[in-house]
């Protein structure tokens, strides 16, 4: 991927550094195309070497003029550049004249375009930059909102919303990064002889203010009241335009007003944070005011940037010396600001080059090429780890995946899918034709290692066994540098423990758990769409981890340390475990007092805020019976974590009880379970609940059979189809509600999961 950068003005320049950083930092190519918005050095260069920048690429020396020859004319010369250049993606940011001509540029030639700072509006047309605001937001793919009020302003006027990114603006990058260098660096204070806290700071640029004389007029006017009134200096760095209009108006200037020629960003962040109040018309500024905790009177009648008003950092006063006056005064009422701060803290840009990294703005072919220079081994082919092979190597990147089962391995290689799972047929077919997916049984080393093996339940705890053998093979191949992540579902800890044991073999390898949150069935479909938690010691490991993912991954990506990311699915799997103990105990006190606890929970859920499930024969798979006790396994606290486990582990045991009852009513000694596997239209077996009610009845003497469309071999002779079943059977249990049985309901003593008879 290939960015161009394009910026114009101060304001583009300091806002961009953050994201330049970034690129340089995730070694993103790009380039920097500068217009020369500005006429004059001081208002230009100065900020590429203050802020330690590279120099542009290309230096378009546009200069000044009517914006529609300063537009026409950046359009002009930015087209072949484009052209030349061939990026994937043009980023602009703000609103000038430059940020318009760059993104219609790249808009005609067919390229991505991501406007930082999407959807401000002041709704004010005479402004120049409303116009430029609203064309360029149109006119790209990446939306970068400051926050919610521009999101809602963008999805108001028709954008789609996966185009819109709420990040914050990158100023709080720029601000928060160059806050200890004013510090260190400026001498401003001394060389204007000024002192914290005992002056304020004035800026003014726009056309509205400056170029009509009156209202240049009024606006000394008022600076100079305020001046006098309070006996404090005012320091004015001048941007030349107004500098030029004063002198062409005859325009004095008291005594109090300090002009100072255009700053340094330090000395000027240095200005902003030790000033009583600052007096702006700029937008940018309202945002720095509001960060620094500066209260802020803006000399406009509209602002784009309303969370400034919001959290009460800002007042709009236009040319008002009243509203002025008021203003100041009630801010001197107060000794020190609290307001929350709306715009960022200081991470800005890397949340918008993850964006661009997690959806790719190239295209397939391109993403293809790019991804071959990484490598992947997955170790576990089983229901996760075969499919996220297939989807990884699906978007042009290597991968090994490996398993001990040599009858597996040689099935796979030759494109023969061994699960049940919608879409996996087609996709294994066309990953081995490709050849970016081989099977294995030896792992090799790669850039990154997929740990998706089987961790079952032994005796209350997680058995790390088969993580710890996927660990020792890694072991005979890593090196430095290369990254393991962890599928699995495992116990908090987990990922430290795995990272020790490299540590203490001397290799620099970083652990990052990734919880995968997907059903049998629906596998391929959640793993694409589903959101993705990444845990990670670091950075740079969770960013080479996301690009991994990034690589088939359409829904969000949230990142936390490996801890919290251990135990999100295991607090999900055990809200539903915790649920559904409810609501099979609630079928236990209905029992007992008489009622219909399915018309109960139907009634009960017409209630908006009320949400239970269903009671049934068990828990089943490998993760909601299992989850609880990971979660709680090293604590003291979670005892109503486990009461609700022993209520559900009990549940079919209490539901083959009710099966001997009914069938000693018939004298009868053959049951049919229908429906074995865990949930309702899937091949998966682990850990259901069919298997405990199978112990109960077979420790009663019972003969069992079962009847399953989707489960062929189990642990107990098969009935092959529901008419064997009703002739064979005296009664039959309803344990799996498979389609199948709600369309060809059985005919015959018939009992529910919950051990009520259907019919008879």
């Amino acid at each position: 991927m290939k960015i161009a950068i394009i910026v114009g003005t101060r304001p583009e320049i300091i806002k961009m550094a953050p994201v330049i950083r970034v690129c340089q930092q995730r070694a993103i190519p790009f380039i920097i195309i500068h217009s020369n918005q500005h006429y004059s050095p001081e208002m230009d260069d100065i900020f590429f070497q203050e802020l330690s920048l590279p120099t542009p690429n290309y230096n378009l020396h546009v200069g000044s003029g009517l914006h529609s020859n300063q537009t026409g004319n950046i359009l002009i010369k930015i087209e072949p550049i484009l052209e030349q250049e061939k990026p994937d993606l043009v980023l602009v940011q703000g609103d000038t004249n430059t940020v318009l001509a760059g993104a219609l540029a790249a808009s005609k030639l067919n390229i991505k375009v991501g406007h930082i700072e999407a959807g401000l509006r002041s709704y004010d047309k005479s402004m120049p930059e409303e116009t430029n605001r609203v064309l360029t937001d149109h006119m790209s793919d990446f939306l970068f909102s400051v926050s919610k009020n521009q999101s809602k302003v963008l999805a108001d006027e028709g954008i789609a919303k996966e185009k819109i990114y709420e990040v914050g603006n990158t100023i709080s990058d720029a601000l928060f990064q160059h806050i200890p260098l004013a510090e260190k660096n400026s001498t401003i204070l001394s060389s204007l002889a000024i002192e914290p806290n005992n002056y304020l700071l004035l800026t003014a640029h726009r056309a509205s203010n400056v170029d009509v004389e009156s209202h240049l007029v009024s606006l000394v006017n008022i600076v100079t009241h305020i001046a006098n009134k309070y006996q404090e200096k005012v320091v004015w760095p001048i941007h030349p335009r107004t500098r030029k209009k004063i002198e062409e108006y005859a325009i004095t200037l008291d005594e109090k007003i300090i002009l100072t020629p255009p700053l340094g960003y330090l000395d000027f962040i240095q200005l902003q944070k030790n000033a009583a109040l600052i007096m702006t018309d700029s937008g940018g500024i309202q945002e720095e005011a509001c960060m620094l905790r500066i209260p802020c009177v803006t000399l406009r009648e509209n602002t784009e940037r309303p969370e400034t008003i919001e959290v009460g950092a800002n007042v709009l006063v236009g040319r008002s010396l009243d509203k002025a006056l008021a203003a100041i005064e009630a801010w001197r009422n107060h000794s020190e600001y609290h307001w929350q701060n709306p715009f960022g803290e200081g991470n800005v840009a890397e949340k918008i080059i993850d964006a661009i990294q997690q959806i790719s703005v190239t295209n397939p072919e391109k993403r293809n090429q790019d991804n071959q220079d990484l490598s992947v081994t997955v170790i576990g082919l089983g229901y996760m780890g075969l499919p996220i092979s297939c989807l990884i190597a699906e978007s042009g990147i290597n991968v090994t995946g490996v398993d001990l089962n040599h009858n597996k391995v040689a099935s796979i290689n030759q494109a023969i899918n061994i699960f049940d799972e919608p879409g996996l047929d087609e996709l294994l077919n066309k990953v081995i034709a490709t050849k970016h997916f081989r099977a294995s049984t030896q792992v090799s080393s790669s850039d990154i290692y997929l740990i998706a093996v089987p961790t079952p339940h032994k005796e209350g705890r997680c058995d790390l066994s088969y993580v710890l053998s996927a660990v020792d093979s890694i072991l005979d191949v890593a090196q430095n540098g290369q990254l393991v992540i962890i599928e699995s579902t495992i116990a908090p800890g987990t990922s430290k423990l795995v990272s020790n044991i490299f540590r203490d073999k001397g290799l620099n390898v970083e652990v990052v758990h990734c919880p995968e949150r997907a059903i049998p069935g629906q596998t391929l479909h959640e793993l694409v769409h589903n959101d993705r938690i990444i845990g990670s010691p670091s950075k740079s490991a969770g960013r080479l981890a996301q690009r991994l993912y990034s690589s088939f991954v359409k829904g969000e990506f949230f990142s936390t340390n490996c801890t919290t990311a251990e135990c999100v699915k295991l607090v999900e799997n055990t809200s539903r475990d915790i649920n559904i103990a409810f609501a099979n105990e609630l079928a236990a006190i209905s029992d007992e007092i008489g009622i219909d606890v399915f018309e109960t929970i139907q009634l009960a859920n017409r209630h908006p805020r009320v949400n239970i499930l269903t009671p049934g024969a068990g828990v089943g798979g490998h993760c909601i019976p299992i989850d609880p006790w990971f979660l709680v396994e090293n604590t003291k606290a979670g005892d109503f974590v486990r009461h609700a486990r022993k209520i559900n582990d009990q549940r079919p045991i209490d539901i083959a009880r009710k099966v001997l009852t009914e069938l000693a009513k018939t004298k009868g000694k053959k049951v049919a379970l229908l429906g074995v596997a865990y949930k309702p239209n899937v091949d998966d077996c682990r850990e259901t609940p069919a298997e405990a009610i199978l112990t109960e009845l077979k420790q009663a003497n019972v003969d069992v059979a079962y009847h399953d469309p989707y489960v062929s071999n189990w642990k107990c002779p098969k009935l092959n189809s529901l008419k064997q079943a009703e002739q064979w059977a005296d009664l039959m249990l309803l344990v799996t509600e498979h389609d199948l049985y709600r369309t060809e309901q059985p005919k015959g003593l018939l009992l529910n999961n919950c051990g009520k008879i259907i019919n008879s």
